[in-house]
C-alpha cells in the first residue's frame, strides 16, 4: 500500500514538473500570435487523413502528443520556448478557400471549458496593437485536399482543463467557426475571458 502512495505521489510530481519543462509562462501568452504557421513537413498528417476528417470539410485537428519545433525566428524562442505542439488545418473539400487572416496570419483562436462555457484565452498584458485597416485586405487560400501546419505552446497554469482551437470566427456567435478536437492542458484564470 504503501508503494502505491508514494508511486502516486511520484507520478504527480512528475506530471507537474513536465508541465514546467516547456510550457510558455502564462504571463508571456498573447493571444495574437498563440499558433505559428510552420513550413510543411512529410509526416504532418499521417495519423489524421483518414480516421479523423470528414468528406467535404475544412478540419482544424490538434495533435497534443506530436512535438515539433518553433522557427528560430519564432517570439517563444526568446521566452525559452523552442518546441509546441501540432494543429493541423485541412482542406478535404473539392474547392479551394479563402481564410481570414491578419498581416498574413490565419487567424487561430485557443478556447477554454470553464464554469461550464468555452471561453477565449485573452493576453496576460494589455498591448496596444496598430491597426491600419490593410492587414486584412488579402485572403489566405487553402487549396483543395491541402493543409498548413501551425506550432502552439503549451501554457503554465494551476487550473487543468479542455481546450480547443476555432477558425474563423471571435465566438462571440457560438454557431459560428470551425473547432478542433479537445485537448487536456493547464491554465491560469487570468487568460480566461469572462
Amino acid at each position: 500500500m504503501k508503494k502505491i502512495i508514494v508511486l502516486l505521489i511520484l507520478l504527480s510530481f512528475e506530471n507537474l514538473f513536465s508541465q514546467d519543462l516547456k510550457c510558455l509562462n502564462y504571463e508571456f501568452y498573447n493571444s495574437d500570435s498563440d499558433v505559428i504557421e510552420i513550413r510543411k513537413l512529410t509526416d504532418s498528417i499521417s495519423g489524421i487523413t483518414k480516421l479523423e476528417l470528414k468528406t467535404d470539410s475544412l478540419k482544424l485537428y490538434v495533435e497534443k502528443k506530436s512535438i515539433l519545433k518553433f522557427p528560430k525566428w519564432s517570439s517563444y524562442n526568446r521566452k525559452g520556448i523552442d518546441s509546441g505542439f501540432k494543429v493541423i488545418l485541412r482542406n478535404n473539400s473539392s474547392n479551394d478557400l479563402s481564410l481570414l487572416n491578419m498581416d498574413g496570419r490565419i487567424i487561430i483562436r485557443r478556447q477554454v471549458y470553464y464554469k461550464n462555457k468555452w471561453r477565449n484565452l485573452k493576453s496576460y498584458k494589455k498591448t496596444t496593437r496598430m491597426i491600419c485597416g490593410n492587414s486584412y485586405f488579402t485572403k489566405r487560400i487553402i487549396k483543395s485536399r491541402d493543409y498548413l501546419t501551425f506550432v502552439a505552446p503549451c501554457v503554465k497554469g494551476n487550473i487543468k482543463a479542455k481546450f480547443r482551437f476555432i477558425i474563423g470566427s471571435n465566438s462571440k456567435n457560438e454557431n459560428i467557426g470551425i473547432y478542433s478536437n479537445e485537448f487536456e492542458g493547464f491554465i491560469n484564470e487570468n487568460l480566461i475571458e469572462i
